[in-house]
């Protein structure tokens, strides 16, 4: 179990950060990547779900007083994310 949620909250950051660089690359128009990527929503979803992973696994395998303070940090920023998604920040 600790394996799979390591993996997927790496490979959910590196997906979030590859739709960090075609949205800029999209957005400056240096190179056109998709439609997709002319808007913030796969950075906010990114985000979301690698927060979400993110807080499970600090929750789950962090000890002491981490294990508190980085998994509401980590909810806090996904809701954050998921507020500005339902705002349909663009």
């Amino acid at each position: 179990m600790k394996k799979l949620i390591n993996f997927l909250s790496l490979l959910s950051g590196i997906l979030t950060s590859l739709a960090i660089i075609f949205t800029l690359l999209t957005t400056y128009q240096f190179l056109y990547v998709g439609q997709i990527f002319s808007s913030y929503l796969p950075i906010q979803i990114g985000i979301l779900v690698t927060m979400i992973l993110w807080a499970i696994k600090f929750y789950f395998f962090e000890r002491g007083a981490r294990r508190n303070m980085y998994t509401i940090f980590c909810i806090v920023i996904a809701i954050c994310s998921l507020f500005f998604i339902g705002m349909n920040v663009k």
